[in-house]
């Protein structure tokens, strides 16, 4: 299970690292920030709920396991001490949702974060299209592999995903979006719908220990101009300019 925690800002070690102790608040007793990194922790483990009924089950059935706990806590605090990149809050719209900008996250993590599904709604945060929209806080969340391997992507989710600049960023839509279409409408003009849309990159869908590698946040985008259809060629300008070796990577790709 410690091998599944990727935490590379204090604040979500500091929380994580209170869940796992046996003397941890019950659900209810945390405040909302609390609650919210109690889901991504949870469904990091169970991404399909676990079978259980409530979050206070999972996390005492985690607590039970010491050991496990031990870890995770070691994890966290070596994950903080290796980071290589100064976090910071999403911003207007999105103060309330603890993910930040630069820092790294797995799917479960962000789909739990921005409410795409939850135990009191009946509904897991399993999730493997390169984009969720997250209605409970207006959210499209867009989740690009860099560099795609053609035996996990069929020819019509090959999409063409690079930086531009450090901040610009080309992005395809799905392959059957247009710019008419109910989603094209919303990724074209937020203002109208309310929406917001972030980035999350990484570099391969699998490291070289066959485990899953987290995304990096890079925060909130503006639409900027696009073209085409089936798929909708955006070029999105980012909140913040990405870190240098995330750039390095995300621009390569364009070559």
């Amino acid at each position: 299970m410690a091998a599944l925690i990727h935490v590379d800002d204090p604040e979500r070690a500091e929380a994580y690292s209170m869940l796992v102790g046996p003397d941890a608040p019950r659900y209810a007793e945390l405040g909302m920030r609390e609650q919210t990194f109690a889901r991504m922790l949870f469904y990091t483990l169970w991404d399909d709920g676990g079978g259980f009924q409530e979050y206070d089950a999972g996390l005492d059935y985690l607590r039970g396991y010491q050991f496990v706990c031990s870890e995770i806590r070691q994890v966290v605090t070596l994950g903080v001490a290796a980071s290589k990149h100064a976090a910071k809050s999403l911003g207007a719209g999105l103060q309330h949702v603890p993910l930040l900008s630069h820092a790294t996250y797995r799917r479960e993590e962000i789909l739990a974060a921005l409410q795409y599904g939850s135990l009191e709604q009946g509904k897991n945060v399993q999730h493997r299209e390169g984009v969720a929209w997250c209605p409970a806080t207006s959210t499209d969340a867009f989740f690009v592999t860099l560099n795609k391997d053609d035996k996990k992507h069929s020819a019509t989710t090959m999409y063409k995903d690079y930086a531009i600049s450090p901040e610009l960023f080309h992005w395809e839509s799905q392959n059957a979006t247009s710019p008419t279409s109910p989603t094209g409408r919303r990724y074209l003009d937020r203002a109208a719908h309310g929406t917001k849309v972030l980035i999350f990159t990484r570099d391969t869908a699998d490291d070289e220990t066959g485990l899953t590698v987290p995304y990096t946040c890079l925060g909130q985008v503006e639409y900027v101009q696009h073209a085409g259809e089936r798929p909708i060629a955006i070029t999105w300008k980012l909140h913040r300019p990405m870190p240098a070796d995330v750039y390095a990577t995300a621009a390569a790709v364009a070559q």
